[in-house]
């Protein structure tokens, strides 16, 4: 998202979009993202690097109905403040009207920005993105923080500890943070589409391959409201290009582009972006 650097390791881990991932009742340790301007060019730009999420060592996505069936994932925008005690991050969330206010933007606005969002996934891999009237029934909710920290942020869980199926995925907004539809030039506001499709990357699967050049890196950007190749490569890894039937729940990726040789353990850290910064970074410590 905005030109991001690197925070040491417990250097104020609220600020930032971020990614805790949790498996059941196991919490990820925070690790904090600072951002600095960025316009993403030459080769980093293009190349098509990806990175697959990762929890205790499994790499993770949403499972098919069945073989040869595209990936369902049913979603839901939070009606009401609820609770999610085994939750890293998004633990406490509200109705997403609270992040949009300040900013002036309309819930139909927001939700055509989501859904754009979730298109961009779905044009290009065999994964589908259905909208459910009950949160109950949703795999994946989209809301607000109760507690206003950082820019945004994604929780993943696994059915079990070791299970490559996500069993559900939390996306949260700062409330109190401003938000705008569209690029203007300025990296302090963030662009929803933008967020939200990052977010959603996060969702289904995939981690950041690097510091920029790609939708899913980590820092914000507003060189491109599109997919980049590697975007696109990881997801269709996981989930097999659009329109063809997905060959298995989980894929072959050792003949991938990909750059996700150092596989993470989901008890050592959290991922996310923050606020842009120009200040010299530190590199992650674990």
């Amino acid at each position: 998202m905005a030109a991001l650097g690197v925070a040491q390791v417990g250097t104020d881990p609220l600020r930032g979009i971020s990614i805790a991932f949790a498996v059941c009742t196991a919490v990820a340790a925070p690790c904090a993202i600072a951002v600095e301007p960025s316009h993403a060019t030459g080769p980093e730009a293009t190349s098509p690097e990806y990175r697959l999420l990762a929890l205790e060592g499994q790499e993770v996505s949403w499972s098919a109905p069945r073989e040869g069936l595209p990936a369902r994932i049913t979603y839901a925008f939070l009606p009401q403040a609820r609770s999610f005690p085994a939750a890293r991050n998004c633990g406490a969330m509200v109705p997403v009207d609270r992040a949009l206010a300040a900013s002036h933007i309309s819930q139909s606005s927001f939700r055509e920005e989501a859904h754009a969002a979730f298109a961009m996934w779905s044009d290009v891999a065999a994964i589908e993105f259905h909208e459910v009237a009950d949160a109950a029934d949703a795999g994946l909710l989209i809301g607000a923080q109760a507690e206003a920290r950082g820019r945004a942020f994604t929780n993943v869980a696994t059915n079990s500890p070791g299970s490559p199926g996500i069993s559900q995925s939390l996306i949260c907004l700062n409330p109190e943070t401003p938000w705008k539809i569209g690029f203007d030039g300025n990296l302090d506001v963030y662009d929803l589409r933008y967020t939200l499709a990052h977010e959603i990357g996060h969702a289904i699967g995939l981690d950041h391959p690097g510091r920029d050049g790609h939708l899913m890196s980590y820092r914000y950007s507003e060189s491109s409201r599109r997919l980049q190749p590697g975007d696109i490569a990881g997801a269709v890894a996981i989930y097999g290009p659009h329109g063809s039937p997905r060959i298995a729940h989980r894929l072959d990726t050792q003949n991938a582009s990909i750059s996700h040789s150092q596989k993470d353990d989901v008890a050592s850290f959290a991922r996310g972006l923050s606020e842009p910064s120009s200040r010299p970074q530190t590199p992650p410590t674990r």
